[in-house]
């Protein structure tokens, strides 16, 4: 066991990276077409849990309208495609700008609300969102959708190959990961943590509290507009029910068995439960059961995730309290052990 435990030690973490990579960049020369749009659907939820992983697990503002960003993306770009015909990289920078700034305006009156309160106010903006793009018939045409949409297009190369898509998508995961890597681990970063540990205390030592959730939330929700703009042109047709309240949950889920507070972790959530409903497909009757009784499992076995803190798990899950029994079991053992000593 000690020895398992080295080898996923912080001294080997570049080594199991670099295998990471090297079975990426090979993986769509030995799957299917089929696996290789399930791999490219999970950088997609990686962009989208990523961002939601800098609000809810970072700077600790429970965000359930995660989806609603990612469909202010989609609809930004598709429209500027098929009603003007803009280039992919300009609607794809204006999608990711346009749901920042709708994640800004949201942001404001969250300043001033708890953590529960702040979930019904992004739940709010999702349903508002979903409101406007069924109804608005002229623009969005409404539960028909949007129909037709360009393929990503750069310097005039057409990613339409499920390969070329594919490699597209992870050069732009791994550039998004990295960077937002480099903003948890930076100044920046730790102070949007302090302000979700102890906001009064953070702002007693000079750390603007609002001014790092706003930008918190702004960094997180311009990641689900760009996931939006990439969805829109590779699965060429966008409609409301893409971007349902039920999204915006499952994205929650991610962040959570992958591990609040944890980049990687965000990563490993979007693969579980993109791969998982395939796993399970001949029992899709009971997929929602299934997700449950994982969740339910997790809460109770590893409240913190895979790869999230023990800070989130504090002592209500049943790992967490077997360890507390064993150190009681051990702490009576030593003392007596030390009374028979005594004796003697």
């Amino acid at each position: 066991m000690e020895q398992i435990k080295k080898l996923f030690s912080a001294k080997y973490k570049r080594f199991w990276l670099a295998l990471m990579f090297v079975c990426l960049i090979a993986a769509p020369f030995v799957t299917s077409n089929l696996q290789k749009r399930v791999m490219t659907t999970i950088f997609i939820y990686c962009l989208l849990s990523m961002g939601n992983m800098l609000i809810s697990g970072h700077a600790g503002m429970l965000n359930m309208g995660q989806a609603a960003f990612y469909g202010v993306g989609a609809y930004i770009a598709a429209i500027m495609q098929l009603n003007y015909g803009v280039p992919f990289i300009l609607c794809f920078i204006v999608a990711g700008l346009g749901a920042g700034l709708c994640g800004f305006l949201v942001s404001i009156p969250c300043l001033r609300l708890d953590t529960d309160f702040l979930s019904l106010i992004t739940t709010a903006f999702s349903y508002i969102f979903l409101a406007i793009v069924r109804n608005w018939m002229s623009v969005t045409r409404g539960p028909m959708g949007l129909t037709a949409i360009p393929p990503i297009e750069l310097f005039g190369y057409k990613f339409s190959g499920a390969t070329s898509i594919y490699f597209l998508l992870l050069g732009i995961v791994v550039v998004c990961y990295i960077l937002m890597n480099n903003i948890v681990n930076s100044r920046i970063g730790r102070a949007i943590q302090a302000t979700r540990d102890d906001s009064i205390g953070a702002q007693s030592v000079g750390v603007k509290a609002d001014l790092y959730k706003v930008l918190a939330f702004v960094i997180g929700t311009t990641l689900a507009g760009f996931a939006g703009a990439l969805y829109a042109s590779y699965i060429g047709y966008i409609s409301p029910n893409n971007f349902v309240y039920d999204t915006s949950l499952t994205i929650m889920q991610m962040c959570i068995i992958g591990g609040l507070g944890s980049m990687p972790g965000s990563i490993i959530g979007a693969a579980f439960f993109v791969v998982m409903p395939e796993l399970i497909r001949p029992l899709a009757v009971y997929r929602v059961g299934v997700g449950g009784i994982i969740m339910i499992a997790f809460m109770l076995f590893r409240p913190q995730g895979i790869l999230g803190s023990r800070a989130f798990a504090c002592s209500t899950g049943i790992q967490e309290k077997l360890k507390q029994k064993h150190m009681e079991w051990k702490m009576r053992k030593q003392r007596a052990e030390r009374a028979g000593e005594g004796v003697r």
